[in-house]
C-alpha cells in the first residue's frame, strides 16, 4: 500500500510539473505572438513565427535554454510598434533589437519582472518616455539614438560594463556609477551634465549668464523691394570711417597672411594620413555643386571635425593595400579617427558620382557598418574619414596564432555582424541597390566589444578598370572593362568566379559568393571541440556552401541567409 501510495504522489508531482512548464511555455508563447502582432501585423519578417514551440529552432531570432525563451536577436529586421511584450519573457537574457522603428515607452524594469536579462540592445528606435530599469544583473544597456526624456535617476545598474545613452533628450545630473563610461556614451543630450560631461555647476552658470545678457535682437527675413533702400540717408552708408576701413583691412591682411603661414608649417607630406591641405569645410547633404569637390564633406558623427584638426593628428599607419594606405590618427580632443587615403593610380577620377556615391556611403548607420565620417575629393587627395576600430581586421586575427585566440563563440559573433550589417547595405534604400563589391576580411573590423564591421562600402566601384552594376554607366565605364591583375590579387580567393579578369560587374549575388568565402575562412579554421560547435559548424558550412554556388541566380539572398544562420547558431 505504501508503495502504491509513492508511485500515486510521484505521478501526481510529474503531472503538476508538466502541467506547469506547458503553463510557462503558454506565456512565453503568448509575448511573443504578442509581439509579432505589433510590430509584423503584415506577417512580412517574422513569417517564421507558426506553431506552438519557439524552441523548434525555426522561429527567427530566438533562442532557448532548458524549454524557455532566452534570446531575442531582431537588429534591423523592418520592425514597427511596441516591444513591450517581449518584456514578459520572465527567463529572457538577451534582448536585441536594434535598427528597427519601435515607439513607446518602456515598462517598469526590475528583478521581478526579468531576473536574468544580461544584456538590453534598444538603439537607432523611435523609444519615448522616462527610463525605469533597476536590473543588478545587467551587464549592458544600448539606447542610444532614440527619443528618451528625463533623467538617469531611473537607471539603477551597478554591473553594466557597456551603457550607450546617446543621441536622445536626457536631462539632468550623471551620477553613480554611469559617470564610469566615457562622453561619448551620452553625447547628443544638451540637457545633461556632470562626470563625464561638464558640471552641472558650470552648465548652471553659463545658463545664468546667458539668461541675464540682453537678448539679441531677433533676424527678420526682409520682404522690403529695392525701393526701400533708397530710404536710407547717404549719411549711414558713410557712416563706418575710413580709418575703421584701414584697421578692417589691415586685419584682414594679417589673418590671410596667418591662414597662409598655417597651411605650410602643418600640412602633412603626400604619404601622410591627412594629405589634403588647406581644404574648406563642407557640411554634408548640400546641393552637389562643382566647387564642393575640394571640400571636406562633414556628416552625421563628424560635426565636431576640422581640417586643421586632422592636419596636426599623429598619424600611425595601419596597413597599405592596392586601394590605398589606411592611418590611425588622434585628433587634438582625443578623437580616434581612421583615415583611406586612395591611391591615385587606382582612383585617378574626380567625378560627380563619387561624391554622390560618398553622399549615400555617409548616410549609412549600422551597428555592424563602419560609419563614414567625412570625406574630400580634391584633385591631389581622396580621403575617407572613418570610425577607428581598436581590434584590427578579421583578417588580422586569423592571421595571428593561426586564428588560435578566437573562440567558436568570437567566430560566431563576428559572421553574425557581418551578415546584419551586409544585409543592411544590400536593402538601404537606394535605387539602383548598393553593392559592397569588396567583402573580404581586411575589410572586416573589430570593435572592442568583438564585434564586426563592415569597411569601405561601394569603394571599389571607383578603382581603375573595375564596373559595378549599382552604379550608371557613365560612372563605371570611365575605364577598359575588367579588373587589372593589381586589383585582382586583393581579391584572391573572395571574389565571384563571374568577376575573373575581362570579366562582368559587381552585384548584391558577387557579394554573397565573397561573404560565403569569408564564411567558410573562419568556420573551418576552428577545430571542432564538442557536438554542438560541431552541428552548428557543419550547418555554416552547408550556408556558406549555397553562398558560394557557381551560378549567382542560386544563391541566397543575404535576407534568407541570415534566417538560415538564426536557425542553426
Amino acid at each position: 500500500m505504501a508503495l502504491l501510495h509513492y508511485h500515486l504522489l510521484s505521478f501526481f508531482f510529474l503531472t503538476i510539473a508538466s502541467e506547469l512548464g506547458l503553463a510557462l511555455h503558454s506565456q512565453d508563447l503568448l509575448s511573443l505572438f504578442s509581439f509579432k502582432a505589433s510590430v509584423d501585423p503584415l506577417n512580412t519578417s517574422l513569417y517564421t513565427w507558426e506553431g506552438s514551440n519557439p524552441c523548434s529552432g525555426l522561429w527567427v531570432g530566438v533562442k532557448c535554454y532548458q524549454g524557455r525563451v532566452a534570446s531575442i536577436y531582431l537588429d534591423d529586421a523592418s520592425l514597427v510598434g511596441s516591444a513591450t511584450p517581449l518584456f514578459g519573457l520572465s527567463q529572457l537574457q538577451v534582448l536585441s533589437l536594434r535598427w528597427n522603428a519601435l515607439s513607446g515607452s518602456l515598462p517598469h524594469l526590475t528583478n521581478l519582472t526579468n531576473p536574468r536579462l544580461r544584456h538590453l540592445f534598444l538603439s537607432h528606435n523611435q523609444l519615448d518616455g522616462t527610463l525605469n530599469i533597476s536590473l543588478p544583473s545587467l551587464l549592458s544597456l544600448q539606447i542610444e539614438h532614440n527619443d528618451f526624456s528625463g533623467g538617469l535617476e531611473g537607471l539603477q545598474l551597478p554591473s553594466v560594463e557597456d551603457f550607450n545613452a546617446s543621441a536622445n533628450r536626457l536631462a539632468g545630473e550623471i551620477s553613480g556609477g554611469l559617470s564610469k563610461f566615457p562622453s561619448s556614451a551620452f553625447n547628443g543630450n544638451p540637457a545633461l551634465c556632470g562626470s563625464p560631461l561638464p558640471s552641472c555647476s558650470k552648465i548652471s552658470h553659463l545658463s545664468d549668464a546667458a539668461n541675464t545678457s540682453p537678448s539679441p535682437a531677433p533676424t527678420v527675413v526682409s520682404t522690403c523691394s529695392s525701393r526701400s533702400l533708397s530710404k536710407l540717408g547717404l549719411t549711414a552708408l558713410l557712416s563706418v570711417s575710413i580709418g575703421d576701413m584701414v584697421v578692417i583691412a589691415m586685419a584682414l591682411a594679417i589673418v590671410a597672411g596667418m591662414y597662409t603661414w598655417f597651411k605650410r608649417r602643418f600640412s602633412m607630406p603626400r604619404n601622410a594620413a591627412a594629405g589634403a591641405r588647406g581644404l574648406e569645410l563642407h557640411h554634408g547633404f548640400a546641393e552637389e555643386k562643382e566647387e564642393t569637390d575640394s571640400r571636406l564633406v562633414i556628416f552625421e558623427g563628424g560635426e565636431d571635425m576640422r581640417m586643421d584638426s586632422l592636419l596636426k593628428a599623429s598619424a600611425e599607419v595601419l596597413g597599405k593595400g592596392i586601394s590605398g594606405s589606411t592611418y590611425k590618427a588622434v585628433l587634438e580632443d582625443g578623437i580616434m579617427v581612421a583615415v583611406k587615403r586612395l591611391s591615385g593610380v587606382q582612383f585617378p577620377s574626380h567625378s560627380k558620382a563619387f561624391n554622390q556615391r560618398m553622399h549615400l556611403i555617409g548616410r549609412l548607420r549600422h551597428s555592424h557598418v563602419v560609419s563614414l565620417r567625412a570625406y574630400c575629393n580634391a584633385h591631389e587627395e581622396k580621403l575617407l574619414v572613418y570610425d577607428y576600430m581598436p581590434n584590427g581586421s578579421l583578417h588580422s586575427l586569423l592571421q595571428s596564432n593561426r586564428g588560435r585566440n578566437l573562440d567558436w563563440r568570437s567566430r560566431k559573433q563576428i559572421l553574425m555582424g557581418v551578415a546584419h550589417g551586409l544585409n543592411f547595405i544590400h536593402t538601404f534604400p537606394a535605387r539602383p541597390p548598393l553593392v559592397h563589391a569588396s567583402i573580404k576580411p581586411s575589410n572586416i573590423l573589430i570593435d572592442e566589444h568583438g564585434n564586426a564591421g563592415i569597411s569601405e562600402c561601394s569603394i571599389m566601384c571607383f578603382a581603375t578598370n573595375f564596373q559595378c552594376q549599382s552604379l550608371p554607366p557613365h560612372a563605371s565605364t570611365l575605364f577598359p572593362q575588367g579588373m587589372n591583375a593589381a586589383a585582382a590579387s586583393t581579391w584572391h580567393g573572395y571574389r565571384a568566379p563571374e568577376l575573373s579578369v575581362g570579366k562582368g560587374k559587381a552585384t548584391q549575388e558577387s557579394d554573397v559568393y565573397s561573404f560565403g568565402m569569408v564564411l567558410l575562412e573562419v568556420v573551418t579554421g576552428k577545430e571542432i571541440d564538442d557536438g554542438e560547435c560541431g552541428g552548428q559548424m557543419m550547418g555554416m558550412v552547408k550556408i556558406g556552401m549555397m553562398c558560394t554556388a557557381e551560378c549567382p541566380d542560386e544563391r541566397p539572398k543575404m535576407s534568407e541567409v541570415l534566417r538560415m544562420m538564426g536557425e542553426f547558431l
